[in-house]
């Protein structure tokens, strides 16, 4: 008879959802948001959802600042996991997304941040270009 293996439970990570605001604030202003998140979550899954990464690539066509910054927001957010959207508004299906899967958002858009702190989502924002968990 074979040995019996332990599995591990397989432990999943919290997600967080990255809108096009955030990416943009810390390619514009480099800080140390990834391990201020990792030391505020423990390891996390970043997530992009393909209308966020459409609003990116839409941003970087043109040949001005922010073009680049949105070409290298792309660039940094190339590793983070997918996720699709509806037909929505942007912000309407990161708040749908972060919904469904209990994720965490990170925005520096106030207005977006208005509308997940009123259906109890957490939202990551910059604050003196430190990371704040809300």
């Amino acid at each position: 008879m074979a040995p019996h293996r332990l599995r591990r439970p397989e432990v999943s990570l919290q997600k967080v959802i990255f809108d096009s605001s955030f990416l943009m604030a810390v390619v514009e202003r480099p800080t140390t948001w990834y391990e201020d998140i990792v030391g505020g979550l423990g390891r996390f899954e970043p997530v992009l959802l393909d209308c966020v990464r459409g609003e990116l690539e839409t941003m970087a066509i043109a040949q001005d600042k922010r073009a680049r910054a949105a070409r290298v927001s792309l660039d940094l957010a190339s590793k983070f996991s997918r996720g699709p959207c509806g037909r929505g508004k942007v912000d309407d299906e990161i708040v749908s997304a972060a919904l469904s899967a209990k994720a965490l958002v990170a925005t520096t858009d106030s207005e977006l941040a208005h509308s997940l702190e009123a259906v109890h989502v957490r939202v990551v924002s910059l604050k003196s270009g430190r990371v704040a968990l809300g």
